[in-house]
């Protein structure tokens, strides 16, 4: 990691909140050049950074904990999260209104990881790290090269517990980090079983 990244990861809530104000990147990289005291160059080169590089998240996919036992986590190709993912295809209140066969399931979860390697979408699950119990998904999909929409699903035993709250506060903050300058839209609001 270059010695630039490791001091944005060293001060990453003020790196988060400078790029959560910025107006486009050209903003966002000024504005990191003048908080590290950098080149606008070096400032963009944080800006080509994974997130993961400033939020500390490992190869054990830990990421920073949440108000009250609470996280978001990088969506992955694995057999929890695919799990949880054919469980929201399947629950009737969600997007899908529980009507996507297995099939269907499986293109749309293959078609979302080709965009977050693409980096035009970032997905993320849900986790209540008291228990360490995956309790929903978060899907922040970047439209054209405008904004950036956010849907929440919670699992429905697990609503009315604040998680689609703690969603919407911590997906912002790593969304504006990772699509600097753009607006987040969550384009349905929460209601108030999540």
């Amino acid at each position: 990691m270059s010695n630039v990244i490791e001091a944005a990861a060293g001060r990453r809530r003020e790196v988060l909140a400078a790029l959560s104000t910025a107006n486009g990147a050209e903003d966002a990289a000024t504005a990191i050049a003048h908080l590290l005291a950098v080149s606008t160059d070096e400032a963009r080169e944080v800006l080509r950074a994974p997130l993961e590089a400033l939020t500390g998240e490992g190869a054990a996919d830990s990421a920073q904990s949440g108000p009250g036992g609470f996280t978001l986590t990088p969506f992955r190709d694995t057999e929890e999260h695919t799990s949880l993912f054919h469980a929201r295809s399947s629950d009737e209140s969600s997007a899908t209104a529980g009507e996507w066969s297995e099939e269907k399931t499986e293109a749309e979860r293959a078609e979302g990881l080709k965009r977050i390697d693409s980096e035009s979408a970032m997905w993320f699950v849900a986790v209540d790290t008291t228990r360490d119990s995956p309790v929903g998904l978060v899907f922040g999909e970047q439209e054209g090269d405008g904004d950036v929409d956010v849907a929440i699903w919670i699992r429905p035993e697990e609503r009315k517990r604040g998680y689609g709250l703690n969603s919407l506060k911590e997906c912002r903050r790593e969304l504006a980090a990772f699509f600097p300058g753009k607006h987040v839209i969550v384009r349905a609001p929460l209601s108030a079983g999540t």
